[in-house]
């Protein structure tokens, strides 16, 4: 016999709004249409970047992947075995790579529409298709080689599942949540962040089934179990785990895991900022790293007061619209709990902030949008659904087409290398060389090590010594924050070599140092040793 969902698990207030079946399916199908577009438009436009690059590796990208290599894979298994397989049809361009992400992003808009009918009812299923659709956040994502979108996916069809196996315990539904709770292990294990809401979910039917489902956990907990067992030894290995105990003192001579700092007192905020607007309304990425003051802020005031006020607002309704569905507990499990406890990972240097890591509370945050929408006035619901269309086409369209909230152009600084570059001539990766080495597959590519940027002795010697083994080099050059700040390197290489071609392209700096303008160093800087 089917069971019912008990009355803390229904929606406790009529929906304002519940449109007939068949225009709720042709506007959930419009939001997808919409969606895809989005994702793929200019996919391959943007060069990789180096977290990109690193998920081509863990994929086997230019050669095989090893049974080893999957092993050792910490941050999405399955979404490298997937790249992998794909690779070998679609090939390594940047389309190709980005495409099985876009394909995630594009699966999440239906995805959000069955979460919001289980989760909040009817009439929050068109809102919340069209919020997952235009997310600038989930579109970042869509359009990037890395398994944060299908993370987002298989959180979102975990909880939808689990949703459905409240209201109906069958065997589909049953294995349902289980393959969604597999798979979204496998995909990142930044799943496990969800956890405390899935067990709340799993538990929370019927009373009379609640032993049953006990039972049923535990096996449940089992399967998961042996499914990461092959990559437990890995995880245990990689972090440094006792840091997480609690009021530990710091070694001596530990340092931030990036930069000064692991975490501060504005990653919250930023966040919240994040999931609204995504990366490319307010401050780019590549301007709070150099330049993180009052100053950066004031320039972008507008857009930040703009971005606060609609979404500030609409967040307070959504949180009163949860509130009447009584769904406030889920929403501390879903969105609280995650964000705490990835802040106290940074607060003791176990692992950075970073919004991508709580992607799996996105949804809920939509989910609150998608809410306050459905208890809306028809009035105010254009007005509100106008302010936040006008802040994602702005941040689209600087995603899109402008170079200051892009990724680093390696495929531009490489391809001018490459038509330039004389016989006998080398590469010299600086700050990021990963990507260097990618586009640059078919030339010379050595790395060089910024950080020796801190001991400028130390520095003269060894760039002497690069210099020395070919008879030109070039020198690229991105990403310097973390390890020269004060980009010392960058200011030494203009004063010693004046002369040398210079070149820059978006966050990427070329110079082209010849023998003659190591013959014009100053007497100074000029190597008293030759390295072979």
């Amino acid at each position: 016999m089917p069971t019912h969902p008990p009355a803390s698990a229904r929606p406790a207030v009529v929906d304002r709004i519940a449109p007939p079946t068949s225009a709720l399916i042709r506007s959930i199908a419009a939001a997808t249409l919409v969606a895809t577009a989005l994702r793929l438009f200019r996919l391959g436009h943007q060069s990789l970047w180096v977290d990109e690059i690193a998920t081509w590796r863990s994929a086997g990208g230019g050669g095989t992947l090893s049974l080893r290599d999957l092993l050792e894979n910490v941050h999405g298994p399955l979404y490298g075995l997937v790249l992998h397989f794909w690779m070998r049809l679609a090939g390594e361009s940047e389309w190709a790579l980005r495409a099985p992400s876009a394909l995630a992003g594009v699966l999440c808009v239906p995805a959000m529409a069955w979460l919001a009918h289980r989760w909040l009812g009817r009439a929050a299923t068109t809102p919340a298709a069209w919020l997952a659709a235009g997310s600038p956040f989930l579109v970042w994502y869509s359009q990037e080689t890395r398994n944060y979108s299908l993370l987002v996916l298989w959180a979102i069809v975990s909880i939808a599942s689990l949703l459905e196996l409240q209201r109906r315990a069958s065997i589909l539904a049953f294995g349902g949540a289980l393959v969604s709770l597999a798979l979204g292990l496998l995909t990142n294990f930044a799943f496990v962040l969800l956890a405390p809401l899935q067990l709340r979910l799993w538990l929370g039917g019927e009373p009379a089934s609640r032993p049953r489902r006990l039972v049923v956990l535990g096996a449940v907990a089992l399967l998961l179990a042996l499914v990461i067992l092959p990559w437990l030894p890995r995880i245990a290995s990689t972090w440094d785990w006792s840091r997480l105990a609690p009021r530990r003192a710091a070694v001596a001579g530990e340092i931030a895991l990036r930069g000064t700092t692991t975490f501060h007192a504005a990653a919250v905020p930023f966040l919240l900022h994040v999931f609204a607007v995504g990366y490319t309304l307010g401050p780019s990425l590549r301007e709070l790293k150099l330049h993180a003051d009052s100053g950066t802020i004031l320039r972008h005031g507008g857009e930040l007061a703009a971005t606060g006020t609609v979404f500030g607002i609409l967040g307070v309704l959504g949180l009163m619209a949860l509130g009447r569905r009584r769904r406030l507990a889920d929403t501390f499990l879903w969105f609280v709990a995650p964000v705490l406890l990835v802040s106290y990972f940074a607060s003791q240097n176990f692992k950075v902030f970073n919004p991508r890591y709580v992607a799996v509370a996105l949804p809920c945050m939509l989910m609150a949008f998608a809410a306050a929408f459905a208890d809306m006035r028809p009035g105010f619901r254009r007005l509100f659904a106008a302010g936040i269309a006008t802040l994602w086409c702005v941040s689209l369209y600087h995603h899109y087409f402008v170079p200051e909230y892009a990724r680093e152009d390696y495929r531009g600084a490489l391809a001018a290398i490459r038509a330039a570059v004389a016989p006998g001539e080398q590469v010299l990766g600086v700050g990021s060389p990963d990507p260097v080495e990618f586009y640059g597959r078919d030339l010379r590519v050595e790395r060089w090590w910024l950080g020796f940027a801190a001991a400028p002795e130390k520095m003269r010697e060894r760039f002497d010594g690069a210099l020395s083994r070919a008879a030109g080099t070039w020198v690229v050059l991105s990403r310097s924050e973390d390890l020269d700040p004060g980009d010392h390197f960058a200011c030494w290489l203009l004063s010693r070599y004046p002369h040398a071609g210079r070149w820059t392209f978006t966050g990427v700096r070329v110079w082209h140092i010849t023998q003659s303008d190591r013959g014009e160093a100053p007497a100074a800087d000029r190597p008293r040793t030759s390295t072979p």
